[in-house]
């Protein structure tokens, strides 16, 4: 289960989230009985307001959507008559757009049509394209080097291009000039003060990002029995320490967390000696997956990146192509 937020958006975030949820519901991949994240571990995960998370489950479960149990937490309700019949509420919009769609055949509009004019209604004037600035992304593995940099590029208004640790301490010594071309150098966190040691005389601006578990590994974690020991490892122990703060950051208590990395397949025996549930990143699956014990549970959790780091640096990139904007209007002038 993948929820987004999108600070950007007209829609209020207590709207976003429940509009997802629902279509989760609906579309099945959340049955009858799934037990949900706490509100204080959704709102954790999310980075947003403990009273916004509250609202979202208090307002779903009066339209049906949720049950919750005093001391045991929120699941998805039993649907009437044993359906998946959604909401009477949901179903009446549903009915209110059918009739609209109806309504724009007779008058020669297609659905595709009907629903760009939708769209444009709702938001009223969109906002224009952002100016997209380019950033260098810098990771220690190739895997994560690819898949963080290809989710900046479709997060944010970013032009990437991407060098692994060693390649630009190469470039950096062979032509330090070539940092010029980047309005910023992005890293995780675990590698920010190696990345600012290596680029502490260039004047380019280096940012490090958080890299989290998945809310669907967070909800599997959640409903474990209390005292359960679980095994975090990627492929080097600095990735092994950042899901543990991603999990840690989501006030769990009912776990215990052994750590293992990848690089030291020691390390491994012994998490797997105590561990009979392993979150992984795909760098390490494989291995896990032979040395493991029979009916060990492996989830392989590829970490996306913090959704408040990236707002934050949505807003840095706002400021920079503002100041790009200025500057080229002066030199225009002269």
């Amino acid at each position: 289960m993948d929820l987004q937020v999108n600070r950007q958006s007209q829609l209020p975030i207590h709207v976003q989230l429940k509009a997802q949820i629902a279509h989760l519901i609906q579309a099945g991949q959340l049955p009858p009985g799934t037990q949900l994240p706490t509100v204080r571990q959704l709102a954790g995960f999310l980075r947003i307001n403990r009273n916004t998370a509250a609202r979202v489950f208090t307002d779903m479960e009066r339209e049906g959507y949720l049950r919750c149990e005093k001391g045991r937490g929120t699941f998805v309700a039993q649907a009437r008559g044993g359906g998946q019949a959604p909401p009477p509420r949901m179903t009446t919009l549903a009915r209110v757009v059918d009739d609209a769609l109806e309504q724009a055949g007779r008058l020669g509009f297609g659905a595709a049509e009907f629903a760009a004019a939708l769209y444009t209604r709702a938001h009223a004037a969109p906002p224009l394209a952002p100016q997209k600035l380019r950033a260098l992304f810098t990771e220690c593995n190739r895997p994560q080097l690819r898949h963080f940099s290809q989710e900046l590029e479709q997060t944010l208004p970013l032009q990437v291009d991407a060098l692994l640790l060693p390649d630009l301490e190469g470039a950096y010594r062979r032509s330090p000039g070539f940092l010029r071309r980047y309005a910023l150098v992005i890293t995780t966190f675990w590698h920010i003060h190696e990345v600012q040691k290596l680029l502490r005389k260039a004047d380019t601006e280096v940012v490090g990002l958080m890299a989290e578990a998945s809310l669907e590994t967070l909800m599997r974690l959640t409903a474990l029995p209390e005292g359960t020991k679980v095994g975090v490892a990627c492929n080097e122990w600095s990735g092994s320490q950042n899901v543990r703060l991603s999990i840690e950051n989501a006030g769990l208590k009912n776990i215990q967390l052994v750590m293992g990395c990848g690089a030291e397949p020691a390390s491994l025996r012994r998490m797997l000696k105590e561990a009979r549930v392993v979150v992984c990143s795909g760098l390490v699956a494989a291995k896990i997956r032979a040395m493991a014990p029979r009916g060990t549970e492996i989830i392989v959790d590829d970490r996306t990146l913090d959704k408040g780091g990236l707002e934050m640096l949505r807003q840095r990139l706002a400021r920079l192509a503002a100041g790009e904007a200025v500057r080229g209007g002066r030199r225009g002038r002269r």
